[in-house]
């Protein structure tokens, strides 16, 4: 059974995670079979060679290999030479990752998602993806910032799209639109009706349009932005948790409890200490990513 990881539980408050990975070839240095809740994760390639077990599949890997890795992945490494292998890995919070790709109109991220092995492209070892890599890399051992992230996103994605052949973005405007407004806390507290007069269509097309393009419900798309909302407000704020509900557009603070037990695997109170104990990561010397 594999480990569900939880980003609260190795970087709350943080807006990334950065770490060079070793990987031998004995089964004891190899990092767990695992899954995450509610992060994505970039992996570098920068030395030696490998696979990505994900599921019951292979992917070989190499250096200069980039590849984004999906929360619902159950994926394993693990060297295939005596020399080892050795990756850049750089992990974030799913929500950020959304709203930058709804912001920046990048197509093909949901049917990244949806599809059965994670997206992959080859980067050159000496140039400019490699750089943003180590940049972050050295940047998540002091003080990182979210600007930090939107740079390596705005350098890989690209690549990535190349690869897969998705530049083209099919999502209507009005609903990325409307979507994007949805990160406004006044825009969560009126919920559902307020997304469907942002989206001025009908409530049949809005749900045919966000299953199609978001892979979900409005009512879900609703409850998982204010949920992450929440999420940032316990992280940033010293509100009663009551308050944070009803910022969030939440009927109850028992009902909005329960649904952040579901996300997060924590009571909100339990989720808001957790972030408190927190720690940056231990500085990393970036020379060694290649």
């Amino acid at each position: 059974m594999p480990t569900i990881l939880r980003w609260v539980e190795f970087a709350a408050g943080l807006p990334y995670h950065a770490a060079l990975v070793p990987v031998s070839g004995s089964r004891r240095d190899r990092p767990e079979p695992h899954t995450h809740a509610d992060f994505h994760e970039l992996v570098f390639v920068t030395a030696g060679e490998g696979t990505q077990r994900v599921g019951d599949t292979e992917m070989p890997l190499r250096a200069g290999d980039v590849v984004l890795v999906r929360p619902h992945d159950r994926h394993e490494f693990a060297a295939t030479t005596a020399r080892g292998m050795r990756f850049v890995n750089i992990a974030f919070p799913s929500e950020r990752w959304r709203a930058f790709a709804d912001l920046a109109g990048l197509a093909g991220t949901v049917d990244w998602d949806r599809r059965e092995l994670p997206p992959a492209a080859r980067a050159d070892l000496d140039g400019p993806v490699a750089a943003e890599f180590a940049r972050v890399l050295g940047a998540g051992s002091g003080v990182p910032r979210v600007l930090d992230l939107v740079r390596l996103w705005t350098a890989v994605v690209p690549m990535l799209e190349r690869a897969d052949g998705t530049a083209v973005d099919r999502r209507p405007g009005w609903l990325v639109s409307a979507c994007v407004a949805m990160s406004s806390e006044e825009n969560l507290r009126e919920g559902l009706p307020r997304l469907l007069a942002l989206a001025a269509v009908s409530s049949g097309h809005l749900a045919r349009s966000m299953r199609t393009h978001y892979g979900c419900t409005p009512v879900a798309f609703v409850a998982r932005r204010r949920l992450e909302h929440a999420a940032l407000l316990l992280t940033t704020t010293t509100e009663g948790i009551g308050r944070i509900a009803q910022r969030c557009g939440f009927s109850g603070q028992s009902y909005f409890g329960r649904l952040f037990q579901q996300k997060y695997g924590m009571a909100p109170r339990d989720y808001r200490e957790a972030t408190r104990r927190a720690v940056v990561p231990a500085a990393m010397d970036t020379q060694d990513i290649k």
